[in-house]
């Protein structure tokens, strides 16, 4: 099976790729935005993932795609439509999809795949609510499309759950948050992502059906959990109980200037590392969210086998000392917490 990895230099797309060159059945080919995409092995093209002619060109030569385009809103919502239009014109019959547990908005309780999506929860969700639109027209006019939905992706690799929390943890910013942790992390292993993403691409699909799957280890615990269990492996200790009134004051009043510094430090070709990295006003709300996905539906169909908790913390630790070590113990605290 030819497949062509949009988003392949990401965290999902990067580990997919290497998974899929070990398979006797796939012949894989990455792209991402002004990247070189292998079309194949004497021929190359540079492909901007909305670009629709370009992204047409390439798609003729593949049998399906697997969309793990991150980035912003454009890029997810216009890189979706585009992805739909190519296909279309290409004849390229499938496409899998990774959208996220944000499109449930900000439900609570048990979720399952037929839970109705809710765009309000912010820009992030938004954008993935109108690409799974983008699928749904699709598949209305004929294409096979397999969607995903997975909740903290975490493991080897893992800037967002693992490199930026481990900072985050060894600065003091982060630790027993109290009530305001008491949400459900519906942490996944980035391994169990790509084994969905690759058990999709051969997944049987009935003509007129999109599929979507939920992914979450069933053993995912709750956020002040993960915060206390990263921090003893990444030896971050002692870990602090943090209160509400402080994360608001990191999330509200350090977050924009230190996200405002963000190009700045990129455009003096400084490392992200070099300022305290922001804390996004929504993960507040997240970590105190009380979803939890059922992922049956994909242990089932899928046939999904969950890395342990357990096993999954030391992967990522062992990523994160190896990254980050020793600098992840010299980030300073932000002035107000002196």
């Amino acid at each position: 099976m030819r497949i062509l990895v949009l988003g392949a230099t990401g965290h999902i797309g990067r580990r997919l790729m290497e998974l899929l060159k070990n398979t006797n059945w796939a012949a894989p080919a990455g792209a991402s935005r002004g990247q070189v995409a292998a079309v194949s092995s004497n021929d190359a093209v540079t492909l901007d993932t909305r670009d629709v002619p370009a992204l047409t060109a390439a798609l003729k030569n593949f049998d399906a795609v697997v969309n793990c385009v991150a980035g912003n809103a454009a890029s997810i919502s216009a890189g979706a439509s585009a992805l739909v239009q190519a296909s279309l014109a290409a004849g390229c019959p499938r496409i899998v999809h990774l959208s996220t547990m944000s499109v449930y908005g900000p439900a609570e309780g048990e979720v399952r795949e037929d839970a109705p999506l809710d765009p309000t929860l912010g820009w992030y969700g938004r954008a993935k609510c109108e690409a799974e639109a983008h699928l749904a027209n699709y598949r209305r006019l004929g294409g096979e499309t397999v969607i995903l939905r997975p909740g903290c992706v975490y493991g080897p690799g893992s800037e967002l759950w693992v490199g930026r929390t481990g900072r985050w943890l060894h600065s003091g910013r982060l630790g027993d948050l109290g009530t305001a942790g008491d949400g459900w992390s519906n942490l996944v292993h980035v391994d169990d992502v790509c084994q969905a993403l690759m058990a999709a691409l051969r997944l049987p699909v009935e003509p007129g059906r999109s599929p979507a799957f939920n992914l979450a280890a069933p053993d995912s615990p709750r956020w002040n959990d993960f915060f206390v269990d990263l921090a003893l492996a990444l030896d971050a200790t002692p870990v602090r109980r943090i209160s509400r009134r402080q994360l608001q004051l990191d999330a509200w009043l350090a977050g924009p200037p230190l996200k405002l510094a963000q190009p700045l430090l990129k455009l003096l070709g400084k490392k992200h590392t070099a300022l305290p990295s922001p804390m996004p006003p929504g993960l507040l709300r997240l970590w105190a969210q009380h979803i939890r996905l059922d992922a049956s539906l994909a242990t089932q169909t899928l046939g999904l086998t969950w890395t342990p908790y357990p096993e999954g913390l030391q992967s990522s630790a062992a990523w994160f000392s190896e990254k980050y070590s020793p600098s992840g113990k010299m980030i300073g605290k932000p002035l107000w917490m002196h």
